[in-house]
């Protein structure tokens, strides 16, 4: 598999920068409270527990750090190829042709791609990360811009 510079999506790059910081946070607080919490229970108390009732609480925590980190490690790259972007675990790519505008309103949680039909929410793109998402969003659209003529 060729690198995303080689395959021509190398020129622009962007990802969720809050919702990593918060990630790191939870991946370091969830475990350590499960810790926490079953230490400071009783000997008496801890040992009436199971296995299979411990097992189920090591994977909630991993489930619940398994959706953090799905969202935390989306991302949008961007070059004369189009846009490829990851939402959770899929990843779509889409021609700069096919792209009608990169839509950014004042109440939208994240930036969009509008196809005509279907919008693709760019979740790597979040309010959250204000002035980052600002000029990344500028930057897309100069792309959008500049490729879209071409195409």
């Amino acid at each position: 598999m060729s690198s995303p510079d080689a395959a021509g999506f190398g020129e622009f790059s962007a990802y969720p920068r809050v919702l990593r910081r918060h990630a790191t946070i939870w991946t370091v607080l969830l475990p350590g409270m499960a810790l926490f919490g079953w230490f400071a229970l009783p000997q008496a108390i801890r040992v009436q527990f199971t296995g299979f009732q411990l097992a189920t609480l090591v994977f909630f925590v991993v489930v619940m750090l398994a959706i953090v980190w799905s969202m935390a490690g989306c991302w949008v790259k961007a070059g004369p190829g189009g846009v490829r972007f990851r939402n959770g675990l899929r990843v779509h790519q889409v021609a700069w042709g096919d792209i009608a505008s990169v839509r950014y309103r004042p109440g939208d949680a994240w930036a969009f791609l509008e196809l005509g039909t279907v919008d693709h929410p760019l979740v790597g793109l979040q309010r959250v990360d204000r002035g980052h998402v600002d000029a990344d969003v500028a930057t897309l659209r100069e792309l959008h811009a500049r490729y879209a003529a071409a195409s």
